[in-house]
């Protein structure tokens, strides 16, 4: 491939071909999606992402979008030999207001720095997860990201008051003006929001921030039960409006995080179910909760663990935030993102572990995830990478009880193939028209979203 012109654009940094350090932007973060790229392109600005693009179109070259490539679905993965366009030198926050609570920023800004730049305005920015130090706020809008505090402050699409985009033909389109009201024709940033770098290459977005909490604690509970846990998240979002993320994980996950970073588990005796509840507010959040419903469970129960201070709370969180890791450590796991409807979470559980089993008596299953939302993240152990029936089965299964089969990783290339698990033909037609409009000759992330 002719790459002169692209070295022309971007400079001679700009342009990366020694395969060396290929392998931590050709391999997908679970492992399972290895693939292969001429050359990794990093653009300074929105103006060179244009220039690569118009570059590309012309010259029918694919391209795949990249953040922090923490992904796991496969959806930032060149299984083709595509270039990469990788976003990680547009790092800059341009602009920040402490009066309305907005940011602007680039796409290859972390999720962390984000978060720590509202905290010097004095506001919160409403998107957590435990990649923040890695994951780019582009990535974060490409998949419209979840994280632990969907249940207070809603998704990434939520947050996002206007965006800057390259389309397939490098057209730059969109407008960080960040008005609440603008009602003139379709909504562009809840479009290309969650639409894993298909339709547009996210540059820059402009970000809404939400009140900075005076105090906030951390609440560990051990249940015999699901049930008697599932009584507890009705209550939590039900009574208690402090309430910022209702985090779930059992027994063998939790005894897995722990033997593989030497952790002291939370009480001498195992429970089957862990429920960690974070809540944050105004002054007095103590004292609210000792006057609301969940004072019962906290009096009644020999299991808790309360974090209150910033030390305390991250020992807390991390018997729920080091599942991903310790599974990654002990295998390559088949991650299935789902989201369960709540009156069904019971039903989901029974019956989960019949449904892997169906497929590999021998696999291992770690359920945890956010409860508040019935987002289950569903990682299996066992069945090899490339054997997908296992995924099938479950999807299957989660479609079958109302379910989606992706909450917040996106569907990639992991899950193309059960898109109509969820949606009608006619739905994924004109998805497929959508993108056409954005990118017509088809070259932004190819073999994402659609089957070929």
């Amino acid at each position: 491939m002719e790459l002169q012109t692209l070295k022309n654009i971007l400079g001679p940094e700009g342009v990366i071909t020694n395969k060396d350090i290929h392998g931590g932007y050709t391999t997908d973060w679970t492992g399972r999606y290895i693939g292969s790229t001429p050359a990794v392109l990093f653009p300074k600005d929105t103006a060179q992402v244009s220039q690569v693009l118009q570059w590309c179109f012309a010259n029918s070259v694919a391209v795949i979008p990249q953040g922090g490539n923490t992904g796991m679905v496969g959806g930032a993965t060149p299984l083709n030999g595509e270039l990469i366009l990788s976003l990680k030198k547009m790092t800059n926050i341009e602009e920040t207001d402490g009066v309305s609570g907005q940011l602007v920023t680039q796409a290859g800004v972390t999720l962390g720095d984000v978060q720590q730049a509202a905290i010097k305005l004095g506001w919160k920015y409403g998107v957590d997860l435990s990649a923040r130090d890695s994951a780019s706020i582009g990535g974060t809008i490409a998949t419209n990201a979840g994280g632990s505090q969907v249940l207070r402050y809603g998704n990434t699409r939520r947050q996002v008051l206007g965006l800057e985009a390259v389309t397939g033909t490098g057209e730059v389109v969109g407008d960080l003006r960040g008005l609440a009201k603008d009602n003139t024709g379709y909504h562009l940033p809840g479009l290309l929001c969650g639409s894993e770098g298909t339709l547009a290459v996210v540059t820059r977005a402009r970000l809404r921030l939400v009140n900075a909490p005076e105090e906030e604690i951390s609440i560990l509970l051990g249940f015999e039960s699901l049930q008697e846990a599932l009584r507890v998240v009705e209550v939590v979002k039900k009574d208690l409006y402090d309430v910022q993320a209702c985090e779930i994980f059992f027994r063998n996950g939790l005894s897995l995080v722990c033997d593989q970073f030497g952790l002291t588990p939370p009480w001498s005796t195992p429970s089957n179910v862990y429920l960690l509840v974070d809540a944050a507010g105004q002054s007095g959040l103590v004292d609210r909760i000792s006057q609301s419903p969940l004072a019962g469970f906290l009096e009644s129960s020999k299991y808790v663990a309360f974090g209150s201070d910033a030390v305390s709370r991250k020992r807390i969180w991390r018997y729920r935030e080091l599942h991903t890791e310790a599974i990654s450590a002990t295998g390559v796991p088949h991650k299935l993102d789902v989201t369960i409807p709540h009156g069904r979470l019971a039903d989901f559980y029974d019956n989960i572990e019949a449904v892997v089993r169906s497929i590999d008596n021998d696999a291992q299953l770690f359920l945890f995830g956010h409860a508040g939302d019935g987002n289950i993240h569903v990682n299996i152990l066992g069945p090899e990478p490339e054997d997908l029936t296992v995924d099938k089965v479950v999807l299957e299964f989660v479609a079958s009880i109302g379910g989606s089969i992706s909450a917040e990783h996106g569907i990639g290339r992991a899950k193309a193939s059960y898109l109509h698990f969820n949606r009608t033909d006619s739905e994924i037609e004109l998805f497929r028209r959508v993108k056409v409009a954005f990118d017509p000759a088809g070259i932004l992330n190819p073999g994402a979203i659609f089957n070929k």
